[in-house]
């Protein structure tokens, strides 16, 4: 089903499909597929706030989101929303407030001259029809493989940032329109390692149940719980948590084209000594229409392999309904850009986004929107330094939360809705980003912070290497269709520029 589980917020209605849901939200209109959860709360100072998506709660002394909400007052909002983690979106007819890391997105622009958004790029051209226009396609690995925010590979389409709020009361240009939000909390002076160990392993571990709670309570309509394993650091430590958290839960690897040889061996391994099932997916030859039809659903936001386990059918070797549970936010904690963005970067410098868009090589596979998209979500930065309380966050750390989490991630989340599963990332929680991006540099380059939490929970489960090497002539064979679609990709680029 086409543009299932997203949304759109107007003052007209605009059902897009015939079994999809309107309601009033004080002058404006949420019209929202019915498979996407939607809550009306009303807050303590009598604030009605709609609640779209799976938040939970991380905090055991802290109530779930909806009953947390109802006693909420509109300006604690950020304090509030910290120890939830999901994929979640927040608003009323005067504020829209992001996950940590916009996994649920917000798109805005100008359609049939009134202010409108809506969860996905593919929902907003069909509702532009002959006047969406979008920018050149993306490519696999190739360059920046996403459009970057606040552009959204849209004309006249913008992308909301995760550290902005924006008021759909307001005009575009009004200078009120977006605001900003600290996305992390304060971590307490002299807090110990030993403690913030403490604290993330209850952070994930209490995510978890509550996550299986309410799968299982009656609105969650006992959907079971899956994660899809490899041999990595992120989804070894989400066994982990899954394993501590006590709860049923069940295990796959999609047996895919660019599978490694341990992405292949060690997940049944990992898995039999977690006490749990794996299943490896077979991946059958690619659907022409299921990959249009997954094109038009996300508005071509991924070229990620993602669409490719929905084009070929991937996903229906995984129960109806199922919730897996997803790592891709831990890289916000752990430098994953250090090594390619070069450091000591200035969100002013004259030349840092032409320097970040030359560390994906962007001349050779991306227009130049994406480097003007740059230069814009750099002067937000400039406009916004007091991200982390108590120290500036690194400017390629922010890049990964801003730019591959809210961007990419995002996009490949949204793609997943189209299969009936959802992706849940645990680590989408400010209070546990804050705690890890604490954490020294050369703990968190290295992964100790998260092996050390493994080894906290499930020590067995460090029995068996992490992302073991290929030999060497393999890795180079493996990578040889890649090398070869970004040729073909640089190609193209190279003949639209010079016939433009």
């Amino acid at each position: 089903m086409l543009h299932r589980r997203q949304f759109i917020v107007s003052k007209n209605t605009h059902a897009l499909r015939p079994e999809w849901v309107s309601r009033d939200i004080g002058g404006l209109v949420l019209s929202h597929c019915p498979d996407l959860p939607v809550r009306r709360v009303l807050g303590a100072d009598k604030t009605v706030w709609h609640l779209l998506g799976l938040p939970v709660q991380t905090d055991p002394a802290r109530p779930d989101p909806v009953e947390a909400l109802a006693a909420c007052r509109a300006g604690e909002i950020a304090e509030l929303c910290r120890s939830w983690t999901g994929r979640w979106l927040l608003l009323n007819n005067r504020a829209v407030h992001l996950d940590t890391g916009g996994t649920l997105g917000c798109f805005y622009g100008m359609v049939d001259g009134a202010l409108t958004l809506a969860s996905s790029a593919g929902v907003m051209a069909e509702l532009l029809g002959e006047e969406a226009s979008f920018r050149r396609p993306l490519a696999h690995e190739a360059g920046l493989d996403w459009y970057p925010l606040p552009g959204s590979g849209l004309a006249g389409v913008r992308r909301l940032l995760p550290t902005q709020v924006l008021d759909p009361a307001r005009p575009m240009d009004d200078p009120g329109f977006l605001t900003f939000r600290r996305p992390f909390p304060a971590v307490p002076p002299g807090f110990s390692d030993s403690l913030a160990y403490e604290r993330m392993e209850s952070i994930l571990v209490t995510a978890i149940r509550n996550l299986h709670r309410t799968l299982s309570g009656p609105e969650g309509g006992n959907r079971p719980l899956m994660l899809q394993l490899t041999a990595g650091y992120d989804t070894r430590l989400l066994l982990a948590a899954a394993q501590k958290a006590e709860v049923p839960f069940a295990t796959f690897t999609f047996d895919h084209r660019d599978l490694t040889p341990g992405d292949r061996k060690l997940p049944p391994k990992l898995a039999l000594l977690a006490g749990v099932e794996h299943h490896l997916i077979p991946c059958p030859p690619l659907d022409a229409q299921r990959a249009r039809d997954y094109a038009a659903h996300t508005g071509g936001h991924t070229a990620a392999m993602d669409g490719e386990f929905y084009a070929n059918g991937a996903w229906d070797g995984v129960p109806e309904g199922a919730v897996v549970l997803h790592g891709g936010v831990f890289e916000v904690a752990r430098c994953f850009y250090w090594g390619q963005i070069p450091p000591g970067l200035a969100a002013d410098g004259e030349d840092t986004a032409a320097r970040m868009f030359d560390a994906f090589r962007g001349k050779l596979y991306n227009p130049p929107s994406h480097c003007e998209a740059l230069r814009e979500w750099l002067a937000w930065v400039v406009k916004t330094p007091d991200v982390l309380p108590g120290g500036a966050m690194d400017l390629r750390d922010r890049f990964y939360l801003e730019q591959r989490v809210a961007g990419w991630l995002s996009a490949i989340d949204q793609g997943v809705d189209l299969t009936g599963r959802q992706l849940f990332q645990v680590g989408n929680c400010a209070d546990f980003l804050a705690i890890a991006l604490a954490m020294p540099v050369d703990v968190r380059r290295s992964s100790q912070h998260q092996a050390e939490l493994i080894r906290r929970m499930a020590p067995d489960l460090l029995s068996e290497p992490i992302n073991p090497p290929q030999p060497a002539v393999l890795r180079q064979l493996r990578k040889l269709p890649r090398r070869l679609n970004k040729l073909r990709t640089a190609i193209g680029h190279h003949l639209a520029r010079t016939s433009a």
